[in-house]
């Protein structure tokens, strides 16, 4: 069959400012698909039409000039409204494609899509399975409740076969596809939140997966994958790192993972292994600070470990308690103080203001909390309760969020933009404040925060030499919409 994977086009002029810190990333969840998709026999292109920043318009155009036999659609809520307009029209233009929907947005708002011919079917899950499952199953003619995990509309109702599913070992897949995605699209970005380190010069930023799944339980977050973390092995990660160095030109890579040292024994064992092949190669990845010790971070560094981001959230005890963190304020002073005695790894501490329950001393308190860290960076963001997290689940019973569900079934999708991190720096309100906060004061407390974090002599030097000089258009648009 001939098959369509789709990465829609995103509005970023609603982030105003805030688009000047989303980088533009390889669609790894569709590469891995394709991946799939193509060892079972199947032709498939990739339109990543965000990364190329087409308009709603230009991207189902190519859509439909493409005339697929099965088109799959990856859904975040900030661009969900494209599926929900466009989806509808392809069906009309193309009513024997198959269309398919995934990611946790679309299994969020599953029974709309389909009620509304949105879809043929939502995957709930990973899909690399799934997606090759339900292209066998239309090309015989089968019942499509004996495929797994997926939703469908059948005789007025939907219906869902399953729990989601999760890829129990990563060592069988392949890796992404990444040879039908233009590479030249794609970079980490100046003011990229993933990194401080930049690649040297001539050099490219890129990322990957070492791993899937997170065994914590943050209430704010959509990434717990059933609860559990399950790895590549480490031929496949060192292979990808000699993929991406040898022929994407890549001097820094970002290991994406949810919570990348969460197994101690497999880090220790890819940084010997990293060193035993002889990867020249920088990189960064995320932390846990329950995770951290003096063995551990020296091996890191010795691998070429330039950055780790700490998940803080708050500086404030009962507010992490709130949200299910699973972690103590002095185990984070704790990490961070062990990386910085002992490396030279530059550290960024990522925050959420405005969670449940804060008030604006606590958000002070917070900010009082990232200045006495010896942290290199730091990111303040605003929180925005994501569908698919159980904070989402727990304010919209309450009535305190609009999620454009509307009681005729029908959806207003003109309220998903508003669900992204970035709003926060536009002139648009945020999607929820906390009782005692309105959009307005976070917004100020935000700006409070880069405020007193970057207006001293080390973190401001520390960004002056990130800096490169041909970039200072988008600092200056960054300093504009963060600190004034």
């Amino acid at each position: 069959m001939k098959i369509l994977l789709v990465n829609p086009p995103d509005d970023l002029a609603i982030l105003g400012g805030g688009s000047v810190f989303v980088p533009k990333l390889e669609p790894l969840g569709l590469l891995y698909i394709a991946a799939v998709a193509k060892r079972a026999g199947h032709e498939v292109e990739v339109l990543d039409a965000f990364a190329e920043g087409l308009s709603q318009e230009e991207a189902f155009r190519r859509i439909l000039a493409a005339r697929p036999d099965a088109a799959g659609f990856s859904s975040f809520t900030s661009n969900g409204a494209f599926l929900y307009t466009y989806g509808r029209l392809l069906k009309k233009e193309l009513p024997a494609t198959l269309v398919v929907f995934g990611n946790v947005h679309a299994c969020v708002f599953a029974e709309q899509y389909l009620r509304n011919g949105c879809c043929d079917a939502v995957i709930h899950g990973e899909g690399e399975y799934t997606f090759t499952e339900l292209l066998k199953v239309r090309g015989t003619g089968s019942d499509w409740g004996a495929v797994p995990s997926i939703s469908y509309a059948k005789d007025g109702a939907v219906v869902t076969t399953s729990a989601p599913s999760y890829v129990e070992d990563l060592a069988l897949l392949p890796p992404p596809a990444r040879e039908l995605v233009k590479r030249e699209l794609y970079d980490l970005g100046p003011l990229s939140t993933f990194r401080l380190t930049s690649a040297p010069k001539g050099k490219a930023s890129r990322h990957m997966f070492t791993s899937r799944g997170c065994p914590n339980r943050c209430d704010f977050c959509v990434v717990h994958h059933g609860g559990r973390q399950r790895a590549h092995s480490l031929g496949q990660i060192t292979a990808e790192m000699e993929l991406l160095i040898n022929d994407y030109n890549a001097g820094y890579i970002f290991f994406m993972d949810s919570h990348f040292i969460s197994d101690r024994r497999r880090v220790l064992d890819l940084c010997g292994e990293i060193r035993r092949r002889g990867l020249k190669v920088s990189w960064g990845c995320t932390a846990h600070a329950n995770c951290v010790d003096e063995e551990l971070v020296k091996a890191m560094e010795a691998a070429g470990c330039a950055d780790m981001n700490f998940g803080i959230e708050s500086g404030v005890q009962r507010l992490l308690d709130g949200v299910h963190k699973g972690i103590k304020l002095e185990t984070v002073e704790a990490a961070v103080r062990t990386v910085k005695r002992h490396t030279r790894i530059n550290v960024t501490g990522l925050f959420i203001l405005g969670l449940p329950g804060e008030t604006p001393a606590d958000s002070l308190e917070t900010i009082a909390f990232a200045r006495r860290l010896p942290l290199d960076m730091a990111q303040f963001g605003i929180l925005t309760p994501y569908p698919g997290s159980p904070l989402f689940d727990e304010l919209s019973k309450k009535g305190e969020l609009d999620t454009g569900r509307r009681p005729d079934g029908t959806l207003d999708v003109s309220v998903w933009p508003r669900y992204s991190a970035y709003l926060s720096f536009s002139d648009g309100g945020t999607v929820w404040a906390a009782p005692g906060h309105t959009s307005a004061s976070l917004k100020e407390m935000q700006k409070k925060a880069f405020r007193s974090f970057y207006f001293r002599p080390k973190p401001f030097l520390t960004q002056l030499k990130r800096m490169r000089w041909t970039d200072l258009p988008l600092y200056l648009r960054a300093f504009r919409d963060s600190f004034l």
